[in-house]
């Protein structure tokens, strides 16, 4: 297989040093740009300087455990949106499966992992955050755009045709709070309407021409 068409930062946190080791060399060989950390702490201060493109991640970590991790990078919006997360671990029973999807997971390999699967998740997660960068246009979204995850959740909802009190309901917040949500994505991303939110909630990928309604 050839190595990624542009680099791409990959985060792998383990606390196996060997275990690290071989990720980050198999990834390294790929043409990814590696990052790596031995635990919770370590982790979050990289995400929040260096904002990779995908974070692999133990479940089992010292301190907090991975499914702690994520919940709390997307509980304080710390996680970027185009940051695909996906759990690595020996823990293969379908409860906690579950648990790492819920926590907002893209992904939950079990240990022994076939690297060619691994890497076909690598591609597919990267290719998704293509789409997010793309406008109608085909032209990029500039590069220092950056929505949160819940910015992310509330343009998506905006796509479908949602109106505050829904959104409001189904991410239990206020009202209030989706509306100064709404005022920060349509500076960020210079757009004036729920007309063009929807245009650009679909060119990003967040939401397919289906599930728009013919509505502004």
């Amino acid at each position: 297989m050839p190595p990624p068409p542009t680099s791409a930062t990959i985060l792998c946190v383990e606390d196996e040093r060997f275990l690290l080791d071989e990720l980050e060399e198999e990834l390294t060989a790929r043409g990814y740009t590696v990052l790596t950390a031995m635990n919770g702490n370590e982790a979050e201060a990289i995400i929040k300087e260096s904002h990779p493109d995908i974070v692999i991640c133990d479940v089992m970590l010292p301190g907090r455990t991975g499914f702690r991790l994520l919940e709390e990078l997307v509980a304080t919006d710390s996680l970027p949106a185009r940051t695909a997360f996906i759990f690595l671990t020996a823990l293969s029973d379908r409860e906690r499966q579950l648990t790492g999807l819920r926590a907002g997971a893209v992904d939950y390999l079990v240990k022994p992992v076939d690297l060619e699967i691994l890497h076909l998740k690598i591609e597919s997660a990267l290719n998704f955050a293509r789409k997010i960068r793309m406008t109608t246009t085909g032209d990029p979204v500039p590069s220092d755009v950056h929505l949160s995850r819940r910015e992310t959740q509330v343009l998506a909802l905006l796509g479908r045709g949602s109106r505050t009190g829904e959104i409001a309901a189904q991410l239990e917040i206020s009202e209030n709070t989706v509306s100064q949500y709404v005022k920060v994505i349509y500076k960020k991303l210079n757009i004036n309407n729920r007309a063009d939110a929807a245009r650009l909630s679909i060119a990003m990928g967040l939401v397919s021409e289906q599930e728009h309604p013919d509505r502004p």
